[in-house]
């Protein structure tokens, strides 16, 4: 099946960089250490570089949330990044027990730049000094501010260390037409796509994550599955990838449970049809990546 993916994948090539996006279930460590430091070489070798790599919160018996890692990766065209993935096509030579791989076309670097560059600057001129704020108890199935989260989630997410480097990987798909609560004339006003509602959403909340010293790392649209069952949760239809980098998980909470932040997730909930939020913590190495 991966061949004929690999095919198709390479026929529908744009010209454009390309990246590709590792969910890994590990069942050999060290076979997989051997194949994580051999294949740093082979992509360095057709032009790639290793965006970033780290655990995942795992929650077991909910099949997007059972990968333990993720690794990023960058490739100048697709066939480099065919080329890498060829060379280690099977699960148990790199010495896991499952592995999801998605393709995706990346923001621009300059893109990313300049957004780094913005956040700096917010960051310099507007900090916010984190505080302590309590752990909170979310029912079972109930949003998290418009967050995707129930009670095993949150539950693991307060078992790591709270003020260590942590990173949010966030699925998104977009509504095709937005569709707001009409809680008020400006609202009912609103005539948008899903993208352009979640974009309002996007703009407000980047100043909060900025002035809490989080950064938007990697930005990316999936464009095919190159690797996994078709109908596992992240085979989805997604508009759009982004790994946001925090100095700590308490950054985040602290973000969340703020008014700034309450008042534009009506903006995301108009605008999104379907999330998944994956909560993460870097290796050394790839710890150093929010503002």
């Amino acid at each position: 099946m991966n061949e004929m993916r690999f095919k198709n994948f390479l026929e529908r090539d744009d010209g454009n960089r390309v990246g590709i996006v590792r969910f890994l279930r590990i069942g050999n460590a060290s076979l997989h250490d051997a194949w994580f430091e051999t294949s740093r070489h082979w992509i360095e070798d057709v032009g790639g570089e290793r965006i970033y790599a780290g655990a995942l919160d795992v929650v077991y018996g909910r099949s997007f949330l059972s990968f333990e890692r993720l690794i990023i990766e960058e490739y100048p065209s697709r066939e480099a990044a065919i080329e890498v993935m060829a060379k280690s096509d099977s699960d148990i030579e790199m010495g896991l027990q499952a592995s999801f791989v998605m393709a995706l076309t990346p923001s621009s670097r300059f893109v990313h730049r300049m957004i780094s560059v913005a956040g700096r600057l917010i960051r310099l001129l507007r900090p916010i000094k984190v505080r302590e704020v309590p752990e909170v108890d979310y029912p079972k199935n109930v949003s998290l501010d418009g967050l995707s989260a129930d009670q095993a989630q949150i539950s693991t997410f307060y078992q790591s260390k709270q003020w260590s480097p942590f990173t949010m990987v966030n699925l998104h798909g977009f509504k095709s037409r937005a569709e707001y609560q009409i809680d008020g004339e400006d609202d009912g006003k609103r005539v948008s796509s899903g993208a352009a509602a979640y974009e309002r959403y996007a703009r407000r909340a980047a100043i909060q994550v900025f002035r809490r010293g989080g950064n938007f790392y990697w930005i990316a649209t999936p464009v095919a599955v190159l690797n996994g069952d078709s109908d596992h949760p992240l085979a989805r239809q997604w508009s759009q990838l982004v790994l946001v980098a925090w100095p700590s998980r308490m950054a985040f909470r602290h973000m969340i449970l703020g008014q700034s932040h309450s008042r534009s997730t009506k903006h995301r909930n108009a605008g999104i049809s379907d999330a998944i939020v994956i909560p993460g913590t870097p290796f050394e190495g790839f710890d150093k990546r929010a503002l």
